[in-house]
């Protein structure tokens, strides 16, 4: 009896387990990312923090830049054409950057007021 139980136990577990895998890989596989609309859709997002996203938006001819976070959805502007920006890289250090707050006045260490700042970077 003890050994039907346990073999009962293990085998509702395991197919537990198959229907939650199965789950899961038709949730991630199903969602192609393009959209089912041919007048409105989605070209590019963004993600700024956790719930807030920034998309540009087509809308048959125009494109928008449009805010989302959990509570709101906010239109920022609309673009201008069919033009692509292209963002050029900066490969600056952070030695190169400007120096936000001078701690001189305090101490006369530079060093100091570059750590700070380098840590302000980095955390943000």
């Amino acid at each position: 009896m003890g050994g039907y139980l346990i073999g009962f136990v293990v085998y509702t577990a395991a197919m537990i387990g198959i229907i939650f895998l199965a789950i899961v890989t038709y949730k991630k596989f199903t969602y192609s990312g393009t959209s089912k609309s041919k007048f409105l859709n989605v070209e590019d997002c963004i993600n700024l923090a956790p719930r807030k996203n920034l998309y540009v938006v087509r809308a048959g001819n125009e494109r928008f830049l449009v805010a989302s976070d959990a509570e709101r959805t906010n239109l920022i502007s609309k673009l201008n054409g069919n033009e692509q920006h292209s963002i050029k890289e900066n490969n600056s250090s952070v030695e190169e950057l400007p120096l936000i707050v001078d701690f001189s006045a305090r101490n006369n260490n530079i060093k100091t007021s570059k750590k700070v700042f380098k840590n302000i970077v980095n955390n943000i």
